[in-house]
């Protein structure tokens, strides 16, 4: 067995807090992927590729099938500091940023996209991300200003799904509806005072679409909505002030979705 790191002072540790930071994960080029799930998902995955594996000696026993690379074996305080979360379940790596798709290419090839516009609640991306790729979307594209989605945070709401769904970021929305149009993408703009219900709507759903959700306080600005090829809205029993965002578009992709090809 590989000798166990028990000195707080390693340079490994800062080198993976600094992972906890956009400002590092930038300078580094590379993100956590924090317990058994993301480590998985980064193991079997052709993105994302582990960098470098950290587990403790129980991790090694608990999780021996997940490791295909020899990891560093640390202590369980050095898993804790080097950890984002109270509980790592002692297994964690950093894992390299690739280059993310094109979106020329990504609106030719997909049937279904989402849009987010300045999301910013970590928890609410990751959970978009996870419900994109079970339910059928082919990708995800982030307008600037959005929360990152390789912050620690979302890649643990993801479940995994961060490193099957294509997404791309810093996508402003003209320059997306210049390229949904060349591949006659229409746009659906989700939003509280659409024309049509969802329900309606999915009943007439264009070959190939985008969905376009606003942020979580703000919902969509109304100069994106107007310039959309739809405005559509989920009814919602009187009383009820909104959906939260990641299940609105839970329930979007779901519906077109299965619209499309059903879902066994």
């Amino acid at each position: 067995m590989n000798s166990v790191l028990t000195s707080l002072r390693s340079p490994h540790i800062g080198r993976v807090k600094a992972l906890h930071t956009s400002k590092g994960r930038k300078a580094a080029n590379e993100f956590l992927a924090e317990g058994p799930q993301a480590v998985e998902a980064a193991t079997k995955s052709k993105r994302f590729k582990i960098t470098q594996l950290y587990a403790t000696e129980a991790a090694l026993v608990q999780f021996s099938k997940l490791l295909a690379t020899d990891p560093i074996v640390v202590s369980e305080k050095v898993m804790a500091a080097m950890s984002s979360v109270e509980n790592a379940q002692g297994i964690l790596a950093t894992c390299a940023k690739d280059a993310l798709p094109d979106l020329n290419k990504l609106t030719a090839d997909s049937n279904l996209l989402i849009y987010c516009h300045e999301i910013n609640d970590p928890g609410n991306l990751g959970t978009i991300l996870r419900s994109a790729h079970a339910l059928g979307a082919q990708g995800l594209v982030l307008s600037p200003g959005s929360v990152d989605p390789f912050a620690p945070k979302v890649v643990r709401a993801s479940a995994g799904s961060l490193w099957h769904l294509p997404f791309i970021v810093n996508v402003e929305f003209q320059e997306l509806m210049k390229s949904a149009q060349e591949v006659d993408m229409k746009s659906i703009a989700m939003t509280g005072s659409g024309k049509s219900t969802l329900k309606d709507f999915i009943k007439v759903l264009p070959k190939k679409s985008v969905f376009i959700f606003g942020n979580e306080a703000h919902g969509l600005p109304t100069e994106i909505s107007k310039k959309c090829d739809h405005q559509v809205r989920i009814p919602m029993k009187a009383g009820a002030e909104s959906l939260n965002l990641a299940t609105s578009a839970a329930l979007v992709i779901y519906a077109a979705s299965n619209a499309l090809s059903p879902i066994e």
